[in-house]
């Protein structure tokens, strides 16, 4: 063999050794990528099961309260799933997911952002609905729903469990626990990309402005309180105020309404009056989250805690062939529903 052609070997070598294997293997460090790839795909894979079984295989309809809880559970068994395993094989500690206590102000100041985030979310619900008869789009149906209404004592609590408890303690502990904790430490990426990344989740288009105003405010919950139990709790105060609030800002059901003239104007009022209130109140409320991590930051120079340093991962170790198919499937989740 020449020099040339060994050199050129040589590089081939050098080249598949230090930027296509490093791509196409796992990284050694956890990872956004590792994250996505799992919980996407296997979100994916159940929403292929699920749209492939017909109704008259189950002893229930997909649509009724049980076929919602089932997919719900399994969807949620799935991040779960990828939550334990990137823990334990990368040995991620539980403050970097769970974050630390930052007392019982910060929880009261947590369930009081979930007053804005109803206003705001039902809010833009109702517009959206609004403006998507104005322009004539057909409303499609929603992918995981249930039609059914339970009056027994069992339906209601199957129904606060599938709907309230479970998604809003497995999702936080996913999106604002475990993609939170492996984000780089940038402020605006830690609050906006689980943001995004929750939304996406739904695979729901008409509630896309909706669960991203949540999203985004339980991430700025998580964000400055530094604990993922606080987004939990903002979640709780988004539902004890949509019940209690249901009167004066109902949820504009997409199937009462057939087109814009039959729209009732004054949900259209009571939405952009929601919205501003919302804005408002939500103004204040940052303002005392960011005293909080004024403080906890205070504290952490003081005591020089472990607390609150980030893990430590390099960027490039996000984007590896794990990222591209957790974009994939995301997409794929999307396309197919």
């Amino acid at each position: 063999m020449s020099d040339h052609q060994k050199r050129g070997s040589s590089g081939f070598t050098f080249i598949l050794k230090n930027n296509i294997l490093p791509f196409l293997l796992p990284s050694s460090y956890p990872n956004i990528g590792i994250v996505m790839a799992g919980g996407f795909g296997l979100t994916f894979l159940l929403q292929m099961i699920w749209q492939e079984i017909p109704d008259e295989k189950l002893f229930f309809s997909k649509t009724s309260l049980i076929g919602f809880s089932v997919i719900t559970l399994f969807r949620l068994l799935a991040l779960l799933l990828v939550f334990v395993f990137v823990t334990e094989h990368y040995k991620i500690s539980e403050h970097y997911t769970w974050g630390r206590n930052p007392g019982l102000g910060a929880h009261f100041i947590a369930f009081m952002v979930g007053v804005p985030a109803m206003l705001i979310a039902i809010g833009l619900h109702n517009l959206f609905i609004y403006f998507e008869l104005k322009i004539g789009n057909p409303i499609p149906p929603q992918l995981y729903y249930y039609i059914t209404s339970e009056g027994s004592v069992y339906g209601l609590i199957l129904m606060v469990i599938m709907v309230v408890i479970f998604p809003i303690l497995i999702e936080e502990l996913f999106f604002r626990g475990l993609v939170f904790s492996v984000l780089p430490d940038k402020w605006w990426i830690r609050i906006f990309v689980p943001a995004v990344l929750s939304t996406l989740f739904a695979v729901n288009r008409l509630e896309l402005p909706a669960y991203f105003v949540i999203g985004l405010l339980c991430s700025l919950v998580r964000y400055f309180t530094d604990n993922t139990i606080c987004s939990c709790i903002t979640r709780l105060g988004f539902f004890c105020t949509k019940i209690l609030m249901a009167p004066i800002l109902p949820t504009q059901d997409p199937s009462e309404v057939q087109n814009a003239i039959d729209y009732n104007r004054m949900t259209i009022y009571a939405s952009l009056i929601g919205i501003a209130l919302g804005i408002v109140m939500l103004l204040v409320l940052i303002r005392q989250l960011r005293y909080l991590r004024y403080l906890q930051k205070n504290e952490d120079m003081r005591c020089e805690t472990e607390e609150g340093k980030p893990l430590f991962i390099p960027l490039s170790e996000h984007f590896h062939a794990d990222f591209i198919i957790g974009v994939c499937c995301l997409l794929l989740c999307w396309i197919m529903s």
